[in-house]
């Protein structure tokens, strides 16, 4: 039975060029709309099984499509790779299409979006579970808020099987719900006790690694962390989170106010160092350069072993929050960003033009400077090293 397909955008040449495309990937039955109120209107008459709609009106388009239908996939579709995914459709759609890239990624890219679990919420998210007894998801997630997670491990995720009970971190609800899905497909037909898998969320950058344990009788932590944070050590947070966790699981009271530190983060972590490090523009930052001067940062770190944990670039400064391999310090840190930025801003715009003061300043942080930080270093750093 052929699939029902959407496709809400206004440029009627691309859909043509995506219709075509569609047909060359599989059997489906696809409807093209220019706007947002015909989309509806087509919904309301017959359910799709997925639509492709555009990075537009931040996530107005996805609240009008699944207030009508829930259970929607989406597919985003993105002029360029340089275009900055609002942060409000995390979670929310199940790929993002760039449009020059059409005839490369559409096909992965549909078998992908039509088998990811998909989340729905339910009126009642928590249901008996098989011990009979029932779950206190307030203390649930006052538990995983005694663990201070640090710049390493962005969630971790309590769920039953696949149905997410409770979470903590940077991700919200329906990613957090994805990832339980994920995990908890098929395991409970396997002997694992943990697992170690990558997964891509649609919207958000780069790979997250899951490292999951099993709590009995039927419950899944999964700690959710950037791919550069040691296994070891993610594994020994697992246990002593997952041991807190079962004691809740099976009636037994947890202290309150006993907190721990997750080990990885950010500090001092087999050798890693976070630094917070700001230096000065020679001449005020362009906003055309903003974007470039960002991707040029991240690419750097990616390719050095180092993991950037804040961005944040002014006319007057650029601040980094970066944490950086074994035996390396902020002198190496500040030349490599420095340095390195300032070269690929030359290449890529063919220009030789020096962009930054000499100096920086430097310090060991577990979070970026605070205001008043910032403007005692730009009172008094002018052209100065500081560290």
């Amino acid at each position: 039975m052929a699939q029902d397909i959407l496709i809400l955008e206004p440029d009627r040449e691309f859909a043509d060029r995506l219709v075509q495309a569609l047909h060359e990937v599989g059997s489906f039955s696809i409807s093209v709309v220019p706007t947002l109120k015909e989309a509806c209107l087509h919904l309301v008459q017959a359910p799709k099984d997925l639509a492709f709609v555009p990075v537009a009106e931040g996530a107005k388009i996805t609240r009008s499509l699944r207030a009508i239908q829930p259970d929607l996939r989406l597919i985003l579709l993105t002029p360029t790779a340089d275009v900055d995914i609002p942060v409000t459709y995390s979670g929310r759609v199940q790929g993002v299409l760039i449009k020059p890239l059409l005839a490369v990624d559409l096909p992965a890219m549909m078998q992908e979006a039509l088998a990811q679990p998909f989340y729905v919420r339910e009126s009642a998210e928590l249901e008996e579970p098989r011990t009979g007894q029932a779950l206190d998801t307030a203390v649930l997630v006052s538990t995983l808020h005694q663990a201070e997670m640090g710049h390493f491990i962005k969630a971790a995720i309590f769920a039953r099987e696949h149905k997410l009970l409770a979470y903590r971190g940077d991700l919200n609800e329906r990613e957090c719900a994805t990832v339980a899905l994920h995990v908890g497909k098929g395991w409970s037909d396997t002997a694992y006790q943990e697992r170690l898998q990558f997964l891509h969320l649609p919207a958000r950058a780069g790979d997250l690694l899951l490292y999951t344990c099993q709590t009995p009788p039927h419950f899944l932590l999964t700690l959710v962390a950037l791919p550069e944070t040691p296994v070891g050590e993610l594994r020994r947070n697992a246990s002593e989170l997952a041991a807190r966790l079962a004691d809740v699981a099976g009636g037994r009271a947890q202290p309150a106010g006993q907190t721990f530190r997750f080990a990885a983060n950010g500090e001092n972590v087999h050798g890693r160092v976070t630094y917070a490090i700001v230096w000065r523009p020679l001449e005020p930052m362009a906003d055309a350069l903003t974007e470039p001067l960002r991707q040029a940062l991240l690419r750097l770190a990616g390719a050095n072993g180092c993991v950037l944990n804040h961005i944040a670039i002014q006319p007057d400064l650029i601040h980094i929050l970066v944490t950086c391999p074994p035996g390396r310090d902020a002198n190496w840190i500040a030349a490599l960003f420095k340095s390195g930025s300032e070269q690929t801003i030359q290449q890529e715009y063919g220009v030789v033009v020096s962009l930054w003061e000499a100096g920086f300043y430097a310090t060991e942080a577990a979070r970026p400077l605070s205001q008043a930080e910032l403007d005692l270093f730009l009172e008094y750093s002018r052209g100065e090293m500081m560290d």
